[in-house]
C-alpha cells in the first residue's frame, strides 16, 4: 500500500487465496495511505464436483452483498474439506455471486478442459456479462502474447471488456528472492528443487502507472477499463 501510494495509485486490490485473511490489514493500510482498498479472493474451482482438475478464479468485491457472498462461498469450501484443501464448483457459484466481479485470464484458453470459450460462456452465465472481465498480463514470457490475442478474441466474441493487470506478487523487483523463499515454504521444498513453482522473472512487481501504460500502449482501452473497474 505504501508503494502504491508513492506511485500515485488511487486504489489497490488484495486477493487472498481462498479467503479474506488480509482484509483488515488492507483496510487499515489503505486508510493510512489515503487509498481505496479493494477486497477479493482467488477462489479454487473444480471443473466438476468429482473432477480432480482445478483452476483459480479471481473475484473482486464491489458491494456488501458481494462480501457476504464471498465469505459464504469460502465457508462452504472450508467446511467440507480438510484444512488447506477444498474447492468450489461452478455449480456452487450459481446464484451466489451477486456483488462479485470475475476476472478471467489464461485459464480460459485451456481448450481440452473447457472447450474453446467454454469457461467464459459458463462464467458469463453465472456472473452476468456486466460482472465478467478478461484480464491481460504481460510478464515477458514466450507464449503470453499469443495468449493475450486469443483472450482479446474471446472478449470480443462474448462482449466483455478486457483489462490490463500484472498479477502482482511483490512490491519491488528486489523482493523477488523473498517471494521465492516464501513459495518454497508453502510447497515444503527448497530453492534447488522448486523448479517451475518459482517465478519466471521479477516482472510481477507493482509497476508505476506510466510503466503499465507503456507496457499496454497498444491496448489503451484495456488500461482505461482497469481504471473504470477500480472506480
Amino acid at each position: 500500500m505504501e508503494r502504491a501510494a508513492s506511485l500515485g495509485y488511487p486504489a489497490i486490490g488484495l486477493l487472498d487465496r481462498d479467503g479474506v485473511y488480509g482484509a483488515p490489514r488492507l483496510h487499515m493500510a489503505a486508510k493510512r495511505a489515503g487509498l481505496k482498498g479493494i477486497i477479493g479472493a482467488e477462489l479454487t474451482v473444480a471443473t466438476a464436483a468429482a473432477d480432480g482438475r482445478l483452476f483459480t478464479l479471481p473475484v473482486l468485491v464491489e458491494s456488501r452483498q458481494g462480501y457476504r457472498n464471498l465469505c459464504r462461498l469460502v465457508t462452504r469450501m472450508k467446511m467440507r474439506a480438510p484444512k488447506g484443501e477444498g474447492a468450489l464448483t461452478i455449480g456452487d457459484l450459481d446464484g451466489q455471486v451477486g456483488g462479485l466481479v470475475a476476472l478471467i485470464g489464461r485459464t480460459a484458453l485451456d481448450a481440452p478442459r473447457f472447450g474453446v470459450g467454454g469457461l467464459v460462456d459458463r462464467l458469463v452465465g453465472v456472473f452476468g456479462r456486466s460482472s465478467v472481465y478478461m484480464e491481460l498480463q504481460r510478464h515477458l514470457l514466450r507464449e503470453e502474447e499469443a495468449d493475450n490475442h486469443a483472450l482479446l478474441d474471446l472478449a470480443s466474441a462474448f462482449h466483455v471488456p478486457a483489462i490490463a493487470g500484472n498479477g502482482v506478487r511483490f512490491a519491488e523487483p528486489a523482493d523477488r528472492p523473498l517471494y521465492d523463499v516464501l513459495t518454497c515454504i508453502r510447497h515444503k521444498t527448497t530453492l534447488e528443487r522448486a523448479g517451475r513453482r518459482l517465478s519466471w522473472n521479477a516482472e510481477r512487481y507493482l509497476k508505476p502507472p506510466e510503466a503499465m501504460a507503456r507496457l499496454f500502449a497498444d491496448q489503451r482501452r484495456a488500461v482505461a477499463e482497469t481504471r473504470e473497474l477500480a472506480d
